[in-house]
């Protein structure tokens, strides 16, 4: 038989874990892509760092900051279930 619950303070620990997580993610990617802009590299290398940076890197770390919100989302509204069907 599987077990349904959880401890509510630790749901509401990871919630905000994975929201300060995804705060922590945006701030990445603002400073990276800050210090990029704000740095003369010119040439081929630079030019392929710049285009990974844009296409794939900060793509990534977007999605990810965007999971976060989500499993942020999902477990609030899991905890509160569990809340509600225990009191």
């Amino acid at each position: 038989m599987s077990m349904v619950g959880g401890n509510l303070d630790q749901l509401d620990g990871l919630e905000r874990s994975f929201r300060t997580e995804s705060q922590n993610v945006a701030q990445l990617v603002s400073r990276v892509t800050t210090t990029i802009n704000a740095t003369t590299w010119l040439g081929p290398a630079a030019q392929r760092f710049k285009d990974d940076w844009a296409q794939n890197f900060s793509r990534s770390l977007n999605q990810l900051q965007q999971a976060l919100d989500q499993q942020a989302a999902f477990v609030a509204s899991r905890r509160q279930a569990i809340a509600t069907a225990t009191s």
